[in-house]
């Protein structure tokens, strides 16, 4: 991209201007940039010093038609760069600019800049028509649509350093009525703001007091707000939305530091459930039951009036007492929250806008797959389960999983995801989530190659296991469709955890029970991991920053945003080839390609893909025709042995076509035999 705008560049440079006055004395040539060639540089993601040194660089070449860049005009080719990277944020609409600011009053950040959501809005409306028609179509007269808020905290340099002095919070938010594609897409979810945590730490309230902030510019203001109504622009006509909050979107964490919770490590571990006691607190009594328990009808869900009642009856009892005497520590890890003044909580005012346990939504992400569910169940299932029945040690299914061949987004396997020291004490296996799931499938197809039978217990259990996490990575709105099934398998999963674990069995595993209810609840099944893939962004831009930090990062968040619209990229569209060619084919016009977009993710010629009626291919080549965009893969269809659905002979191959919106899986394979492939039937086909 930085080429491209380059050579831009080189088209849009001229040599004439007086406005610099050093410039005319010296008669060295100034480079009058174009504003919008301006903004495609600082988008392409480069300091603007290296941008500014390349430039010298080539015109010290001669590559830039004669223009001269050195010492004398370095400094007001810099200023341009750094006016152009604001161009987006100072953008008027009918909602003020873009980005905006809000008081704080903290040393050192005094002034928060956020991206107006209202503005956000209107302009992107007005310069791509593809998100205003996605806008219009998901509107039902009568019926607002839903806002879901997410906080998390990331270090965009060096994690190990001791003061922490640059991690931050990104803030961003979403509309959970938006298309699953839309959703899966981290462009899709707008940054409201950055803050750095030791000024966040400096606030009354801490998160709390700020997302209070938050939800009033959302809901709350005088002037403009998402309960009034927002005006949409649109090529088929102009309306207007209005929208209710649905929740924050948070790991535990990040559920605890926005309501004061005490968290899942706390004696209470949940904050929806009154009597589910945390096991390492001793012994439940009456209708307390342990995290482990796998009944429903035994958990007793808080009321949201209950929440605020514990807050103020520790508030009164705080101003009573004047301070935290022991008494009151003891009533607060009784009733399971900290009292925390200037919290969200305690903001009266904003109580008709956020209910505490039903705005409380669960990623599966960090419940599941960091230090969670499936890898505490990986590690069970090698340390009590094959080692102690089978013999079977990880090294094995490490080599296994060697000779497995992956989707080509994915990557290979790394031999070290299954090293014997990922193994911990803490009765988990150490993994990025990305990787644990590619580690589930793989061990699933393990377990059914060898040891089935040996084990079955185990390895019913573990098919629990692999079925919840198929279902869960289906997407925003196709996991919906197996809600049910997926809340009969987590309650039949955690019985059969407990009852071949025992106590090996962590917090987070009654937590899954909530995943299903905040589904219910938003309509959506919403996770971390297109958040996650957010943060690069967010640490792209901030990486080499050191001076005026949440204000530069913000301004070159915002330019990227816009840029990649106006350079043409139309993120909006649901399905699309990947760098497509003009093909003609029985004088049909098509677009060809080796890769494609798809509602299932990126697939690549050579990945082995699987449709909802259970047929099986390798993807050979990627076509879209021309007059209606009906994407369809060319594929070596495999037929089924002896009807084995996850039996397959490539012996007996024949050429077919899939139309993309029937896929449902790409698949991790191996050869069973010279002529045979194996995988595990995914979970959509349940």
């Amino acid at each position: 991209m930085l080429v491209r705008t380059l050579v831009l560049f080189g088209l849009s440079t001229m040599s004439s201007s007086s406005s610099n006055l050093e410039l005319a004395k010296t008669g060295c040539k100034q480079v009058n940039l174009d504003s919008k060639v301006a903004r495609s540089l600082v988008a392409t993601g480069s300091t603007k010093r290296a941008t500014t040194e390349i430039l010298k660089k080539l015109s010290q070449a001669g590559m830039l038609k004669g223009i001269v860049i050195d010492e004398t005009n370095e400094r007001s080719l810099k200023r341009k760069l750094t006016e152009a990277a604001s161009g987006h944020s100072n953008v008027n609409t009918p909602y003020g600019p873009i980005v905006q600011f809000m008081e704080l009053g903290i040393p050192g950040c005094e002034h928060l800049e956020f991206v107006n959501p209202f503005a956000f809005l209107y302009y992107l409306s007005a310069i791509s028509a593809g998100f205003a028609e996605m806008m219009k179509s998901i509107c039902v007269p009568g019926r607002p649509l839903r806002i879901i808020i997410y906080a998390d905290g990331l270090e965009p340099g060096n994690p190990f350093r001791h003061d922490l002095a640059r991690h931050l919070m990104s803030i961003y938010w979403c509309i959970a009525d938006w298309p699953q594609y839309v959703l899966q897409r981290s462009f899709a979810w707008p940054v409201f703001s950055i803050i750095r945590t030791k000024f966040l730490n400096q606030l009354e309230g801490g998160l709390g007091r700020l997302m209070s902030m938050i939800l009033r510019i959302f809901f709350k203001s005088k002037d403009h707000s998402f309960s009034t109504g927002v005006h949409i622009n649109c090529p088929t006509g102009d309306y207007v939305i209005t929208a209710i909050f649905a929740g924050f979107l948070a790991d535990l964490v990040g559920h605890k530091e926005i309501t004061e919770w005490k968290g899942h490590g706390g004696l209470f571990c949940c904050l929806t459930c009154s009597s589910v006691r945390n096991m390492l607190w001793g012994t439940p009594h009456g209708l307390q039951v342990n995290t482990n328990c796998h009944k429903r009808k035994k958990f007793i869900i808080r009321k949201n009036e209950d929440v605020f009642k514990i807050v103020d009856d520790l508030h009164r009892d705080f101003m009573r007492l004047g301070k935290k005497t022991t008494p009151f520590k003891n009533k607060e890890r009784d009733e399971g929250f900290t009292y925390t003044p200037g919290g969200l909580l305690l903001d009266k005012e904003i109580r008709d806008v956020y209910k505490p346990v039903d705005h409380c939504i669960r990623d599966w992400q960090h419940i599941v797959c960091q230090d969670g569910v499936a890898n505490t169940h990986v590690y069970n299932l090698f340390e009590h389960g094959l080692k102690e029945k089978c013999g079977i040690d990880i090294k094995q299914v490490q080599e296994f999983s060697q000779i497995c061949k992956y989707p080509s987004n994915w990557g290979k396997l790394d031999e070290s995801a299954l090293d014997e020291k990922r193994l911990k004490k803490g009765a988990t296996i150490a993994s990025f989530s990305s990787t644990i799931l590619t580690i589930v499938t793989v061990v699933m197809m393990f377990l059914e190659k060898f040891v089935k039978e040996c084990v079955p217990d185990h390895f019913d259990a573990f098919q629990m296991l692999y079925h919840i996490v198929g279902i869960l990575r289906m997407g925003a709105e196709d996991a919906m469709r197996h809600v049910e099934t997926l809340k009969i398998l987590i309650a039949d999963h955690m019985a059969a955890c407990v009852r071949l674990y025992g106590t090996y069995v962590k917090p987070k595993g009654h937590h899954m029970f909530h995943i299903v209810e905040g589904m219910l609840w938003v309509g959506r099944l919403l996770s971390c991991f297109v958040t996650e893939r957010k943060h690069r962004e967010i640490k792209q831009c901030s990486v080499n920053v050191y001076r005026h930090f949440e204000h530069t990062v913000l301004s070159d968040v915002v330019t990227q945003a816009f840029e990649q619209i106006l350079d043409g990229h139309d993120v909006y569209t649901e399905e699309f080839l990947i760098c497509p060619k003009e093909v003609t084919l029985s004088f049909i016009a098509f677009r060809a390609a080796n890769r494609c977009v798809t509602r299932v993710g990126i697939i690549s010629a050579g990945d082995l893909i699987i449709n909802s009626v259970g047929d099986v291919g390798k993807v050979v080549k990627v076509f879209q025709r021309v007059c209606d965009d009906l994407i369809f893969l060319e594929v070596d269809a495999y037929p089924c042995v002896d009807g084995q659905v996850s039996c397959r002979s490539i012996d007996r191959q024949y050429r077919d076509f899939f139309v993309s919106k029937s896929i449902i899986d790409v698949l991790i394979w191996y050869f069973d035999s010279p002529a045979i492939i194996r995988f595990s039937v995914p979970a959509a086909l349940l």
